[in-house]
């Protein structure tokens, strides 16, 4: 049961981040169409829930290994070079991952003392979502190729998808 739960953890964070984006929009609509009354604190409860929902959503997809994968030259090759090719992609795509938590810690860092202006809070708390992302999918990026590397390159988990 434990198990399940922690598996699901960040999609579960990501479906409440689209529950309260999409509560946050339903609420400003109405108030500013229905009631004539404009309340700018929930703009920037939207931003930040727009900003967790696009950032998670690419962590979920790394887990899932549901991004978009381009194999029109993985399909040309043979399969002993098929799989050195996977792992040039999976160290490329490691290597991209540590320039942006490398880059998003640096957002965080820098962007500390500034605040929102409603509701006050530090916009570090908004880029955090690129540093954590980032960490998040280089943790199943390293799980995926382990299991791969370890299966010798023939691994049901990651076959077709490192």
């Amino acid at each position: 049961m434990m198990k399940k739960i922690l598996s699901n953890f960040w999609e579960t964070i990501l479906a409440a981040c689209v529950v309260v984006l999409c509560a946050a929009v339903f609420m400003q609509v109405l108030l500013r169409y229905a009631l004539k009354v404009s309340f700018p604190a929930i703009e920037e409860i939207v931003s930040m829930s727009f900003i967790y929902t696009i950032f998670l959503g690419a962590a979920v997809g790394m887990k899932r290994m549901e991004h978009l994968s381009i194999d029109f030259l993985l399909k040309r090759v043979r399969p002993g070079l098929q799989n050195v090719l996977r792992l040039v992609v999976a160290a490329g795509t490691a290597l991209f991952l540590f320039f942006v938590v490398r880059e998003g810690i640096g957002f965080v860092r820098d962007s500390y003392t500034q605040t929102t202006t409603y509701l006050n809070l530090p916009m570090s708390y908004f880029y955090a979502a690129i540093p954590g992302s980032g960490l998040i999918m280089l943790y199943y990026l390293a799980k995926r190729t382990y299991a791969f590397v370890r299966s010798g390159g023939a691994s049901a988990e990651a076959e077709g998808h490192l």
